[in-house]
């Protein structure tokens, strides 16, 4: 669909430029209009029009920067945060008249960043005609596929985590070694660490008509059964997916999603809470 904002949202150092940059990749900069208003160029894509955003920059500068870039009539803009409440709300009008925004937020969840987003534009009715998706994600290490170790899960902690225990005979974990004439060696390609590169774990919010009257309506918990009827994954279920298919262990992704700041409830709001699993 043309138009509406979609946030990217996590924590610090975990993927959200690349995201942005994949997303905005999406589009053709030649039949397009694509415009970018970053704090920093991490590389110039071709066909894009970069702007920069000096560092200590007045956020009024900002703004008339992005009032700039919105007059030019582009079809997409990467915002890799807002400066002010003035800046989202400048962002969410022209979202909601057809431009596509992609914008950087720092949350831990979808639910956390809709509650952002509801209290920087300060009208229900605004904040959901100008939004159109939620994307949070954590970065987590994969498993060197050299070394990997399988075992047999306790059915009792695989159905805490929702996972069939008659369709999950063998997970994996870290070891970092490897068996060499009889005996074990520091793996070769991860050097002992057991993991080797990462992977991003996504929790996506789409908004359909309903979904957006909800939003204007502020009925959260009415929202999150609508979207979980049209089958959207907690990123907990995102990320033990990746362990199903041997990508990463349980230890990995319970320290990925963890969540220090906020207290125990918020911790669980969006269900990513994970049990503890025994090996």
């Amino acid at each position: 669909q043309p138009g509406h904002m979609v946030l990217v949202s996590c924590p610090p150092e975990q993927g959200q430029t690349t995201t942005l940059y994949s997303l905005v990749q999406k589009h053709d900069p030649y039949i397009q209009g694509v415009n970018t208003l970053e704090d920093t160029v991490a590389f110039e894509l071709e066909g894009v029009s970069h702007r920069m955003i000096p560092s200590n920059t007045d956020a009024e500068v900002v703004n008339n920067q992005l009032g700039a870039i919105i007059r030019s009539d582009p079809q997409v803009v990467l915002l890799t945060r807002f400066a002010n409440a003035r800046t989202a709300r400048l962002a969410a009008k022209a979202a909601a008249e057809g431009i596509r925004f992609y914008v950087g937020m720092r949350n831990h969840d979808t639910f956390s960043t809709l509650r952002a987003w509801y209290k920087i534009i300060a009208n229900p009715q605004a904040a959901a005609a100008a939004l159109g998706a939620i994307m949070a994600q954590r970065l987590v290490r994969k498993l060197c596929t050299t070394c990997r170790s399988p075992y047999r899960p306790d059915p009792a902690a695989l159905k805490k985590l929702n996972l069939p225990p008659n369709k999950v005979e063998y997970l994996y974990k870290r070891s970092g070694q490897v068996i060499v004439g009889r005996k074990p060696r520091t793996c070769p390609d991860c050097h002992g660490l057991g993991y080797r590169g990462r992977i991003a774990v996504f929790e996506v919010m789409t908004l359909d008509d309903t979904a957006r009257e909800l939003v204007a309506a502020g009925q959260t918990e009415t929202l999150r059964s609508h979207l979980r009827k049209r089958k959207m994954l907690w990123m907990q279920e995102a990320a033990l997916a990746k362990v199903v298919e041997g990508v990463s262990d349980i230890k990995e992704i319970t320290r990925a999603l963890a969540v220090r700041e906020p207290s125990k409830k918020a911790r669980t709001s969006s269900g990513s809470g994970i049990p503890a699993i025994k090996d």
